[in-house]
């Protein structure tokens, strides 16, 4: 009689926990990656509608006023104005304010107001012109709003270079689609590797935070964001939620501002706007710390669960590839094939997908796709940054532009010492008898 084999029980189990295993990772790494990138696919199409050419401007352009506040930027505001007032849009008048500067941003922009006596006014806030409870950037905005002419607001921070079709691009789709509020994101100007390589990488994580897509969806009333480096308001619906005294403290005042305009039942609109706009930030490890500290902490309004997601995910289904791929390489090396083939396999598509997906956020962020490659090494010190920002949330220690912020109290640095004023002194040093451009056409 011949004896039927019968394999051990024991087979079936490893067996069974194996492609057990193998289904965890497929879930966990490729298959959310494409995942991920179907969404960020959707989100762009949602994004892209700022391009060229432009919809038709109204028979009689609005006026508008752009606010460019600048706290010792000696170095850029000439570059930054400059290319504000070669805008090709008619009817446009230019507010800067120094605030608190002590560098040449001041005589740089008097220097510009006296040139251009009919579109640029300088305002200046000087040391110790900080009021109580306020940030600087927000009192600074407040302050140019509340002297600004225009029915629109164009908020452009002084890092920023436009090209001369951008205010004419955003008033034309604004006005036309009747939104009450119209964001961009800008190209990141990089110039060294670690910009390169983290920017984009920082960018795509706090649009992903956000769902910030979701801005050009009415329906999703608190889902909203906004760049303060390009961000064009009506003026009556900036008066309406409070203008920047509503957010006179929080340390994304910018998104905060989007989200009561949402929120208030707004037509708000954000785009990727490369094409139009520029900027060079964070341009060191240090300062992409603390800058990208506080603006995830700001982003999640200090709520530390988000980004710890956020860091899981970039380890368990990003850097997670390459561990599994390099393990997968030696089990097929010293069995050639069998389970190490399928692991091998799975790691190599994980690697491709999210290489692709990368590649994706590089381009729209005007940088080079290569970096992606690199993501073992990106992805590490993105981690970094989003350990920094739960700190932050934690401690609610933020440092930014000379002034130290501590959990929702604004305490000044020795830069800027306090003053007990509630309101701040402004000085405007335009030429006697000059009036913005806006004022000329009412």
């Amino acid at each position: 009689m011949t004896a039927v084999f019968s394999p051990p029980p024991a087979m079936f189990v490893s067996l069974a926990a194996r492609n057990a295993a193998l289904l965890i990772y497929a879930i966990v790494g490729p298959l959310t990656w494409v995942a991920f990138a179907t969404i960020a696919l959707l989100a762009y199409g949602r994004m892209r509608r700022f391009r060229r050419p432009r919809l038709p401007l109204p028979a009689s352009p609005p006026p508008v006023t752009i606010l460019i506040p600048a706290k010792d930027e000696g170095d850029g505001i000439r570059a930054c104005l400059k290319r504000v007032l070669e805008q090709d849009y008619p009817n446009f008048s230019v507010l800067a304010v120094d605030d608190r500067s002590t560098d040449a941003t001041g005589a740089i922009m008097d220097e510009l107001a006296a040139a251009h006596p009919t579109r640029l006014r300088a305002l200046h806030i000087p040391p110790g012109g900080l009021p109580p409870g306020w940030l600087g950037k927000c009192n600074a905005l407040h302050t140019a709003a509340a002297d600004a002419s225009g029915e629109w607001l164009l908020f452009v921070d002084s890092d920023v270079k436009l090209e001369p079709d951008a205010l004419a691009t955003a008033v034309a789709r604004a006005a036309r689609k009747d939104y009450d509020a119209l964001s961009i994101m800008t190209r990141l100007e990089t110039e060294h590797f670690w910009e390169r390589l983290i920017l984009p990488l920082a960018g795509g994580a706090v649009g992903a935070l956000t769902r910030m897509s979701l801005t050009n969806h009415d329906s999703y009333r608190n889902a909203a964001f906004a760049n303060g480096q390009f961000f064009l308001i009506r003026r009556r619906t900036y008066e309406e939620v409070g203008g920047h005294a509503a957010v006179r403290d929080n340390i994304t005042e910018d998104v905060a501002l989007m989200r009561l305009m949402k929120s208030a039942g707004k037509r708000c609109r954000l785009y990727y706007g490369r094409d139009f706009a520029s900027t060079r930030m964070h341009t060191t490890l240090a300062a992409m710390f603390s800058g990208w500290a506080r603006i995830y902490s700001g982003v999640t309004q200090r709520r530390a669960l988000p980004i710890i997601g956020a860091m899981l995910f970039v380890a368990l289904c990003g850097l997670s590839a390459y561990i599994v791929l390099v393990g997968s390489l030696v089990a097929f090396a010293s069995t050639g094939g069998g389970a190490g083939r399928d692991w091998l396999l799975l790691s190599l598509f994980h690697v491709a997908i999210m290489t692709v997906s990368l590649m994706g956020i590089y381009h729209m962020s005007g940088n080079p796709k290569r970096y992606a490659l690199a993501f073992p090494l990106g992805g590490a010190v993105l981690i970094a940054l989003f350990a920094s920002a739960v700190r932050a949330c934690h401690t609610g220690r933020i440092a930014w532009r000379g002034t130290s912020y501590t959990g929702g109290s604004i305490t000044p640095s020795a830069v800027s010492p306090p003053v007990a004023p509630p309101e701040s002194p402004v000085e405007s040093r335009a030429p006697a008898g000059a009036r913005a451009a806006g004022q000329e056409h009412p």
